[in-house]
């Protein structure tokens, strides 16, 4: 049973979970036990993202395979590059909004990257393990290791964002982060994503958002201010996801939902303009109506997700919860 879950109905009072707890989680671990979980269809894909270097522009396609560590699309796994500060501190838009125009191409075996007024560089996108060129570096609270790319792609990132910074990947032999959600179990490992192995949300829940939103010169908020690899549309109603405990989708891949996600700073930075909104959406309107403080600090939206069962995922997979 998950923390959350209670703090995001309206029909539960404080008091009665109080009252009833310990009698719910008896039962509810007792029932566990006894009865399969139940799934009913929710949806379907219509949307799959893959983000190799951690807050650059993402690729999409029809097709990816999802393992436990995360989005595989196109040869590239999700956020397994990321950009450092020399003393190893990873940075994103909320510091630079202009890494927004940093665009990743898989080829072959290589990542390209591109940018307004830059020639095109590539990368490895699996380089070997080198021991001299792994250094220590920070997501966050953790501290872990990834390789260095080189002084060619540090110099055309540094040129770009008019800073000095280096790019890392995280390669087999080098230790995962454990996910910090707290739901999450041992094999919910990640290289550089905030929180989880995936970040799912619904067409549903964004149109609702969009249509509190007064209209402004910064334009529309659309589902790239939040950067999801899964998009989901069909649910009978907005936030529907708040109540999913499991995901099935497709014939074979199966999900955990590990946390509601806290939406921050990122999702002001405009993707076109690369420049923070200057009417501080999507977070302004979002702490209106999608605060709880007895979770986070920060307004939810979406949800994070680790994998029980591999497999591939297509767009037009229809999509089975089970609810809390």
């Amino acid at each position: 049973m998950a923390v959350w879950s209670s703090l995001l109905s309206s029909r539960v009072t404080l008091g009665a979970v109080a009252v009833t707890a310990a009698v719910v989680v008896t039962a509810a671990v007792f029932l566990s036990k006894r009865k399969p979980k139940k799934y009913e269809l929710v949806g379907k894909v219509t949307a799959l993202n893959c983000y190799p270097i951690k807050s650059c522009k993402g690729i999409t396609n029809d097709v990816a395979f999802c393992t436990v560590s995360g989005m595989r699309m196109s040869n590239a796994m999700d956020r397994h590059f990321v950009i450092v500060r020399p003393n190893g501190d990873f940075v994103t838009q909320r510091q630079l909004p202009k890494m927004a125009g940093i665009e990743t191409v898989c080829d072959g075996q290589d990542l390209v990257l591109r940018a307004d007024g830059m020639p095109d560089i590539r990368v490895p996108l699996y380089p070997k393990l080198d021991r001299k060129k792994v250094v220590p570096c920070r997501v966050w609270k953790s501290q872990l290791e990834a390789q260095d790319c080189g002084d060619e792609v540090a110099s055309w990132i540094s040129e770009y964002l008019s800073e000095d910074l280096r790019l890392l990947v995280l390669v087999p032999g080098l230790e995962m982060r454990q996910s910090p959600t707290a739901n999450a179990i041992s094999t919910d490992k990640v290289a550089f994503p905030d929180e989880s192995p995936y970040h799912i949300i619904t067409e549903e829940s964004l149109a609702n958002l969009v249509s509190r939103i007064e209209p402004s010169p910064d334009g529309q908020i659309t589902v790239k201010n939040f950067r999801p690899n899964i998009v989901i549309q069909g649910t009978k109603e907005p936030w529907d996801e708040d109540n999913w405990s499991h995901l099935r989708i497709g014939n074979n891949l199966k999900m955990r939902v590990l946390a509601p996600c806290d939406r921050c700073l990122l999702t002001t930075v405009n993707p076109s303009t690369r420049d923070r909104r200057s009417d501080e959406e999507p977070l302004k309107t979002l702490r209106t109506f999608r605060m709880f403080p007895e979770v986070s600090k920060a307004p939810l939206f979406g949800v994070f997700a680790g994998v029980d069962v591999e497999s591939t995922i297509r767009i037009g997979d229809p999509v089975y919860a089970v609810r809390k």
